[in-house]
């Protein structure tokens, strides 16, 4: 069964590397911060957030295509093992965010954190033995299974749903625009610092396993455009009441996409590291995801995205340089 897939995969993989980047991108605060946003800001800086993390993959593929020399910069040590480190950070919003979801069930905090716990040894494990195509297949199947589940949730919750929230105002205040566009444009740079987005232009490029070659720039483009169909659910679900059955649906719709987003990262150590000290660094960051639970899942993003913004400006602008300086020499 397996080996059949993976050879579909191997013929095509256009398609299943776009899942992918849609479902690595996500994370469990698309869903969450979605709704955040909406019911907080107002529904225009939420489609602004919204707009900023659907064209971020978009601007990542063609960029990154583009300017060649970027992915030079990022096969440096110094670059791999920045955005190494930001991986760690990504790693603990979505441990965060699968944790915090199931509070609110009869799971409770405790067995969300036993789930995070399992979910993330089955991955350290699984991705340190199989690689890149199973991060890829495992990817694209979760993410087929987050527009059912979402389409599901949402669907039940405006059906159970008596007075829906129509509260939630345009948020066309000054304040409100700043945060709808500051945290929309925080969002552009994030691409930029995974290192499986670097490694599937390579895997790309050069196929050691006989995957066929494909326009790469493609499947990012399409992935942001997965990721924005996906994005239409979760602002609908800012305006819905949610019974306890459906928090638990809920719960699980986060979990599979968290759990999409936790083996990119864990998979990314690997990528960046190598087998043994990814192997450790994985083993280190879960052992002490406990001293960041208490900041959430926004408080953990926002601390990432304000200190990634500065590290893509200067990637992006040593990179120019050098290719700047190439093709002067090449004229």
């Amino acid at each position: 069964m397996f080996s059949r897939i993976t050879n579909k995969f191997k013929a095509n993989p256009m398609l299943y590397y776009a899942l992918s980047i849609a479902a690595s991108w996500a994370g469990v605060g698309s869903l969450m911060n979605s709704v955040t946003m909406t019911q907080t800001y107002g529904i225009v800086p939420s489609i602004l957030w919204s707009l900023g993390n659907s064209l971020a993959c978009m601007l990542f593929g063609i960029i990154a295509c583009k300017l060649t020399t970027l992915r030079s910069l990022m096969r440096t040590k110094g670059m791999k093992y920045a955005i190494g480190i930001m991986s760690i950070f990504q790693l603990w919003i979505n441990m965060n965010g699968i944790r915090e979801v199931f509070s609110d069930t009869p799971i409770g905090a405790v067995g969300g954190t036993i789930i995070v716990y399992a979910v993330c040894i089955g991955f350290i494990i699984a991705l340190l033995k199989f690689g890149m195509i199973r991060n890829v297949l495992t990817d694209g199947f979760s993410w087929i299974a987050v527009y059912v589940l979402v389409a599901i949730v949402t669907a039940a919750a405006f059906i159970t749903t008596g007075d829906l929230n129509t509260g939630i105002g345009l948020g066309l205040e000054p304040a409100n625009m700043e945060v709808g566009w500051v945290k929309g444009l925080l969002l552009l740079p994030g691409p930029f610092t995974f290192p499986y987005f670097f490694e599937l232009l390579d895997y790309n490029d050069v196929n050691q396993d006989a995957t066929k070659k494909c326009n790469i720039k493609r499947s990012f483009i399409l992935g942001g455009a997965l990721f924005g169909f996906y994005m239409i659910f979760t602002f609908a679900l800012a305006f819905v009441q949610f019974t306890p059955w459906l928090n638990l649906l809920k719960a699980i719709l986060v979990s599979i996409i968290g759990i999409s987003t936790i083996s990119t990262f864990i998979y990314s150590e690997y990528i960046v590291f190598g087998r043994k000290l990814g192997l450790a660094i994985d083993i280190t960051a879960v052992v002490f995801w406990p001293l960041f639970i208490s900041l959430g899942v926004m408080g953990v993003w926002t601390l990432m995205a304000e200190l990634r913004v500065y590290l893509v400006i200067a990637m992006l602008l040593i990179a120019l340089v050098q290719w700047v300086k190439q093709k002067g020499v090449r004229s």
